[in-house]
């Protein structure tokens, strides 16, 4: 029986070859897209399952209400002792700190990410070591574990046991172990483990291990509980775990501020909108569900225009069905060999689709910075998704042709008058508006997403973004002699294209601390988040803010400046805020704010000045977390802004290069321009979605073509009488192919209703995502809508014509 099935198939792809191939090509579009996507989706949850007991582990994350509600993946250090007290359960828990540093080996030194550690980290997380023992590497101070990327970075094809490396100029690192390197699909990088009991030699017992419980360091606990039960247990105890072991002198402000605790399982952790501190938005999240959706729509639309094309062959296929009805066949078995197409047409898509996947791949993987290979869907335990989901796919595309036209009585079939009647023309219509209002709304949605590429490149930041180099000195407080800092920065003004040069304890686009401050004379319990940081007298003029109100910092009045070390918590020390900030404490105006004072914990700040809002981290920024509050500092600080004359660039490249070298020859240079960072920031951000959604558009388009010319054949076909008679009573070519044209004209018409509802919505959700957006303007929906009317009338016009310009007496003698 499936032979006779399979040959029937066979001649029917003989007869319909261009039915057949365009069938074939709109599946092997939507299996191409469908399984990059799925090997994407697959991949993205393999994330961190290759550490042993990956299911017993879980991260501690925190959450706590400001003027927002603040979640981070960050714990405060207090948090860890008690909890491996009050839950005997957790069977060992670590805490970890991601850093950078410069490392040096004698008259070499480069800056690598790495990770400080307790020792339990390496039982939560463990390493296959090609030299060292686990058990030992980091028990010690002073002592450091590395990939094999990392060693060969440093020490080449030397052997790296025993050798030393200098962190920062400040202590020397012994090479305890080597591991094996981690895949790219882990949640966090760990190309180098220093001892916590390292840090802590230097920069004192608390580090990681403070007792404060509502201050956030970048400290993250990792911990293992090995029965989830128990997990859950926990979790829903955690409220009170905090009351009972908060001190009784942090329990007013913990309560006020509403922390709560909560774990999170390690394989929720990439995708987990907790990616740093306060984070509200993951875009890998928002990027993985941008391309499942246009996927899912580009194979629905593939499965559509298949049933439609299939649809438009009833009249070659009735007889055929009659014919089998009338020698036995019953309706099971029609839709069975019209299944069994299906099925055989997926398969020669599949075997079409798999090369063209192998072949994209590179692109796809470089476009969502994932590393994958076509092996990993092929897996034997992925291997069978694949089997089911190209079944499936087969099943739905021929599934409603197929019970649709085994319905037919066998006289109605051998007669031919296949699909007619007001609900068949529903029918065919309803396909053609789903396939173009979805063409159309991921039209709309791209454009969307290019609009608000533009509006992020050219967001009004408040200060000016070009010609603006930052430059890492790599200052340490802890090693203030180690190089000229006043003289770095009187060489560095020597060039005359160096307009300027400040200081800021924060390089943009990052927007210093956030704590919360108030108004002397509040009560004790009213305070206000704000941003902050300390700059010198030179920041308003290198960043070009406008001063609305009071004086710059200047050096005039010494007393502004927060010296090095500790402050004077006597002295008032001065401040520039912002309007918003002036909002925020509020003051009646700018020039009422001048002159009051603000404090932060016990430390007095004046009002010296206020400047215009200024936005570090451009349309990217949370408007929240916007620094409104400079802080007159007069310490040497790590970062240095510096402004060049954009006609002498090069020039000042090389001045500050040739001075670098003079004062930090051992250290390689950081500078970069913040417009390039900012750039780079948002086309990371924006860029995976915004290529998919022109590509999932274009795709649309096309399979939606493809289906208007199946209706228009089938229309035409149908109609041929009827056109011989028109012609005959004296109807022009005009008028007849005018008369055809409308009735595709008319679902594309509603379809366009329908996009640009589903267009509105679908744009308003992806600027939601943003913390400024732009907006869709409304000649964009006319646009689109005339476009994809020119679009569906050149792809009738061929057929229609040569319907309209047929000789009426073939036309009349059509059966």
């Amino acid at each position: 029986m499936f032979y006779n099935y399979f040959l029937i198939a066979l001649q029917q792809l003989r007869k319909q070859p261009v039915f057949s191939a365009i069938k074939v090509l709109s599946l092997t579009l939507g299996l191409v897209c469908s399984i990059l996507v799925i090997t994407h989706v697959q991949y993205t949850y393999s994330y961190d399952k290759h550490f042993p007991g990956w299911e017993n582990v879980y991260r501690m994350v925190t959450s706590f209400t400001t003027d927002q509600r603040v979640n981070s993946n960050q714990i405060a250090d207090a948090y860890l002792p008690p909890l491996l007290q009050d839950y005997q359960q957790i069977e060992t828990a670590a805490r970890v700190q991601s850093t950078n540093g410069l490392f040096a080996r004698g008259d070499e030194a480069a800056s690598n990410d790495y990770l400080w550690v307790e020792p339990q980290f390496l039982d939560i997380f463990p390493r296959d070591f090609l030299q060292g023992d686990a058990a030992t590497a980091l028990t010690d101070i002073n002592t450091v574990i590395m990939d094999e990327t990392t060693a060969q970075k440093y020490f080449g094809s030397e052997d790296p046991m025993g050798q030393i490396l200098t962190l920062d100029n400040q202590f020397d690192l012994r090479v305890t172990g080597i591991v094996r390197d981690l895949p790219q699909n882990t949640h966090m990088d760990m190309p180098m483990l220093v001892s916590a009991e390292t840090a802590r030699a230097v920069f004192g017992a608390n580090f990681m291990n403070g007792t404060t419980w509502a201050g956030y360091g970048g400290t993250m606990a990792y911990m293992v509980i090995p029965i989830a039960a128990e997990a859950q247990n926990i979790s829903a105890d955690l409220a009170d775990f905090i009351q009972r072991n908060v001190p009784e002198q942090q329990r007013d402000f913990v309560n006020r501020i509403d922390v709560t605790l909560s774990l999170e399982s390690l394989e929720d952790i990439y995708l987990s909108p907790r990616q740093g501190f306060g984070a509200q938005n993951n875009p890998r999240a928002q990027i993985l569900l941008g391309l499942s959706a246009f996927a899912i729509l580009i194979l629905i639309t593939s499965c559509i225009n298949f049933a439609n094309l299939s649809l438009s062959q009833v009249q070659q296929r009735g007889k055929e069905i009659g014919v089998r009805k009338t020698l036995g066949a019953n309706r099971g078995q029609v839709v069975i060999q019209f299944l069994f197409e299906s099925l055989l047409l997926t398969a020669i898509a599949l075997l079409i689709a798999l090369p063209a996947v192998y072949l994209l791949l590179p692109v796809y993987t470089a476009l969502t910075n994932t590393e994958f290979t076509l092996a990993t869907l092929l897996e034997a335990n992925q291997a069978g998704v694949l089997i089911v989901f190209v079944l499936l796919t087969g099943v739905l595309s021929g599934l409603v042709p197929a019970l649709i036209l085994s319905r037919f009585q066998p006289v109605t079939s051998i007669k031919g008058l296949g699909l007619r009647g007001r609900l068949s023309r529903l029918v065919r219509s309803a396909i053609t508006v789903v396939q173009f209002a979805t063409a159309m709304i991921l039209v709309l949605l791209a454009i969307a997403i290019n609009l608000q590429i533009g509006f992020l490149n050219d967001f009004e930041m408040g200060f000016n973004r070009n010609n603006l180099v930052i430059l890492d000195t790599r200052f340490n407080p802890r090693n203030a002699e180690e190089f000229n800092y006043d003289a770095l920065i009187n060489d560095l003004r020597q060039h005359p294209g160096v307009v300027n040069v400040a200081r800021s304890q924060t390089p943009p686009p990052n927007t210093g601390g956030y704590n919360p401050w108030r108004r002397e004379g509040w009560p004790a319990e009213q305070l206000v988040p704000i941003s902050h940081f300390g700059v010198d007298e030179n920041y308003v003029r290198t960043m070009e803010l406008q001063l609305l109100a009071g004086r710059d910092f200047s050096l005039d009045f010494p007393a502004d400046y927060m010296p090095a070390g500790q402050p004077n918590t006597e002295q008032v020390y001065g401040a520039l805020i912002t309007p918003a900030a002036v909002s925020n404490f509020e003051f009646e105006s700018n020039d009422d704010a001048l002159n009051k004072i603000l404090e932060l914990g016990n430390l007095k700040f004046r009002v010296v000045g206020v400047v215009d809002n200024f936005r570090l981290g451009g349309g990217l920024e949370d408007v929240l977390r916007s620094t409104s509050v400079l802080r007159a500092n007069a310490a040497p600080v790590r970062p240095l802004l510096i402004r060049i004359d954009p006609a002498q660039q090069e020039s000042v490249l090389a001045h500050i290069d040739t001075v670098w070298e003079r004062h930090r020859p051992e250290i390689p240079i950081n500078r970069t321009f913040y417009s390039a960072t900012y750039n780079q920031a948002v086309y990371d951000q924006t860029n995976g979605i915004s290529k998919a959604s022109l590509f999932a558009a274009f795709i649309t388009i096309c399979i939606a073509a493809l289906g208007l010319y199946a209706l228009a054949f089938y229309s035409s076909q149908r109609r041929t009488k009827e056109v011989g008679v028109r012609k005959v009573l004296g109807a022009t070519s005009g008028s007849i192919i005018g008369l055809l044209t409308w009735d595709f004209i008319k679902p594309v018409l509603v379809a366009s209703l329908l996009a640009g509802l589903g267009g509105y919505y679908a744009a308003s959700y992806f600027f939601k995502q943003f913390q400024s957006s732009t907006e869709l303007p409304a000649v964009f929906y006319g646009l689109v809508m005339a476009v994809t009317l020119i679009v569906a009338v050149l792809t009738v016009a061929v057929q229609c014509y040569r319907t309209a310009s047929a000789d009426p007496v073939t036309s009349l003698r059509y059966e």
